[in-house]
């Protein structure tokens, strides 16, 4: 299994395979902070003394603490394996015509914004090595 898209070794994902493989990984990341820090949860006075040019940056590292990203990760798995259940439409996202990439297409039903839904989600993700370009809504 490669290390990098928690996929098999040359296995293209699918863009639902692909989500899943992030979101285990965001999954990882926060259960090793948080065994790292010995607690799931953060304040912004437990990552670092705020001092006034630093306390927004502690703000957002208390923000995406373990605890709210295990519970980000469980929504977003769920919304996922909806979508896949539903039977996206996977010939919607990458329809529009080149140069068009700012007019979305809009959703005519339940397939295509279950299509939708997914390219939104992996948008994120778009600078890992995995993404396709033809997933971006």
């Amino acid at each position: 299994m490669s290390v990098d898209s928690g996929l098999e070794p040359d296995m293209v994902p699918t863009l639902d395979e692909f989500l899943l493989a992030r979101i285990a990984e965001d999954k990882r990341i926060a259960v090793d902070a948080a065994t790292a820090a010995g607690r799931e949860s953060w304040q912004a006075g437990d990552v670092a003394v705020p001092s006034p040019a630093s306390l927004h940056r502690t703000e957002h590292v208390a923000r995406h603490d373990p605890a709210r990203v295990l519970v980000e990760c469980a929504a977003k798995r769920r919304l996922v394996l909806a979508c896949r259940d539903a039977g996206f439409d996977r010939s919607f996202l990458g329809a529009r015509p080149p140069g068009l990439a700012d007019f979305p297409l809009p959703p005519r039903d339940q397939h295509q914004l279950a299509a939708l839904t997914l390219g939104l989600l992996a948008l994120p993700y778009a600078a890992h090595h995995d993404y396709r370009p033809e997933w971006r809504p």
